[in-house]
């Protein structure tokens, strides 16, 4: 009988070690799935952050293209609008040329009638001068 106590005690030890090491492995499979369970509400957090941003890429893309449309439109007007003032500044050259030359033409007719100016002042002092000699 002793010996069948024996056994017992050793099939109840071994029982015993059985049952910790499957509370142990059940831990640890706890364990495992905790972590599991933090790392997916991780990553959830992280798909939504990255959905987030792609919708707000996406609303500036279109928001972009929009813009671009508009830009289409309004360039060949600006364009238009740019040759026309182009061509005014070339015209406004030309008359600024023009100007220019019939400045120095005038001013060289100035120059010419402050010469005879001169010249006849000159004439009408001798003029005078020999009138007083005469009387």
């Amino acid at each position: 009988m002793e010996s069948e106590v024996e056994l017992l005690r050793a099939e109840l030890a071994a029982a015993v070690r059985g049952n910790d090491i499957l509370r142990a492995e059940v831990q640890n499979t706890q364990d495992d799935l905790s972590y599991a369970t933090h790392k997916l509400k991780d990553l959830e957090l992280q798909i939504l952050k990255k959905d987030e941003n792609i919708n707000c890429l996406q609303t500036d893309f279109e928001e972009s293209t929009k813009q671009l449309t508009i830009m289409k439109e309004i360039l060949p007007k600006v364009s238009g609008d740019r040759d026309m003032l182009w061509e005014r500044v070339k015209q406004c050259s030309e008359e600024n040329m023009l100007l220019s030359a019939e400045d120095n033409i005038l001013k060289k007719k100035i120059e010419a009638l402050e010469e005879d100016l001169l010249l006849k002042e000159g004439q009408i002092t001798i003029l005078k001068d020999m009138l007083k000699e005469d009387f």
